[in-house]
């Protein structure tokens, strides 16, 4: 009989060294080194997780709008394969695996790029354009990330350029890049990121310079970073009003309507302008753009209707101040009178 005991099984996890990735220096450093698209599609669905923080003297630092300014770079034209085409890529295909029916799938690099740069794009949405505002006495609670990132220098161009309003490859209508065009078309991430924009929208114009009164010995350096940011925030301002255009949302500037700037209104007309009539829809002998805004409201446009509305609020507005001015030098003066005749 034999008495050598069974042989014991060891866990093969028990085998091998298991460590999370130190930080964003070394996670750079895997994705440079991937080549197989699971892998770098792992590493795009973790990297918001991973440390920031040097691990080892001498590392390059690296800060949260580092990674941002990453995953915009990779996602940028996700939603257009023609963006991801080489020549060469239609002479390889490789199969990544198989449909509902067990046929075979294939794709080519392009679209493996197209992938990869739409795996960045959820992971935008479900890490920088997912955010929660709060409410307070002068309206939406920002988060102070938004306050110290999302306008800042380096981050606000690459948003800026991400979402950037050009006319579209395959047809006439001006769309924002990185958008589907119809918003019944979008998925739940696309409508994350429209979200977004939308109360990017109401921060800017509800942004100021926070009180600087109190004694700070870096009062001076203060000013001047609270004054190239309301240089960024006023200049991105028709930026904004032409990704608002496009999304039909001008709505969400209801309440600023009276403080729209020139440079604002300017990009209002500019959009309104940029209507056609058509000679198979309306009765014009010859196609042409819109002359006046009278003719742009005639064809629908949601831009003139809210410039015709600015310039009426604007006139009532004008008109109800000045009569509220010459009521109160009125009471003003009845009030001497009578002061003056009771002597």
């Amino acid at each position: 009989m034999s008495t050598q005991k069974d042989e014991v099984v060891v866990h093969t996890l028990l085998t091998r060294e298991i460590r999370p990735i130190h930080n964003w220096h070394e996670w750079l450093a895997h994705w440079q080194a991937a080549k197989d698209l699971q892998w770098m599609e792992s590493l795009l669905h973790v990297g918001f997780s991973v440390p920031l923080e040097q691990e080892q003297y001498g590392e390059k630092k690296y800060d949260r709008i580092d990674r941002d300014i990453f995953y915009f770079t990779i996602a940028d034209g996700w939603a257009d394969s023609f963006l991801f085409r080489l020549p060469e890529d239609q002479e390889k295909e490789y199969k990544v695996g198989h449909d509902s029916n067990w046929n075979v799938i294939k794709k080519t690099p392009s679209e493996l790029r197209q992938q990869l740069a739409g795996k960045a794009f959820d992971m935008l949405c479900s890490n920088f354009f997912k955010v929660k505002l709060g409410n307070n006495r002068d309206g939406f609670d920002f988060p102070k990330v938004w306050k110290e990132l999302i306008v800042s220098e380096r981050l606000f161009p690459v948003i800026q350029n991400f979402f950037r309003v050009e006319k579209g490859r395959y047809s006439d209508f001006v769309e924002i890049l990185n958008l589907s065009l119809r918003d019944d078309g979008r998925s739940h991430n696309e409508r994350q990121a429209v979200n977004f924009l939308l109360n990017l929208a109401q921060f800017l114009w509800t942004w100021k310079e926070p009180d600087t009164s109190w004694p700070n010995s870096k009062e001076e350096k203060t000013d001047e970073r609270l004054a190239a940011m309301r240089v960024r925030v006023d200049t991105a301002k028709p930026w904004m009003i032409e990704v608002l255009a496009v999304l039909k949302r001008l709505d969400v500037l209801q309440g600023w309507i009276l403080k729209l700037d020139e440079a604002c209104l300017a990009k209002l007309k500019e959009i309104a302008l940029s209507n056609e009539l058509k000679t198979h829809q309306h009765p014009v002998i010859k196609a042409r753009l819109v002359a006046t805004l009278d003719e742009a409201c005639y064809l629908g446009s949601e831009t003139a209707w809210f410039l015709k509305e600015h310039e009426l609020m604007t006139k009532e507005h004008k008109r109800l101040g000045t009569i509220l001015e010459a009521e109160r030098k009125k009471v003003e003066a009845d009030r001497e009178i009578k002061k003056l005749t009771s002597k």
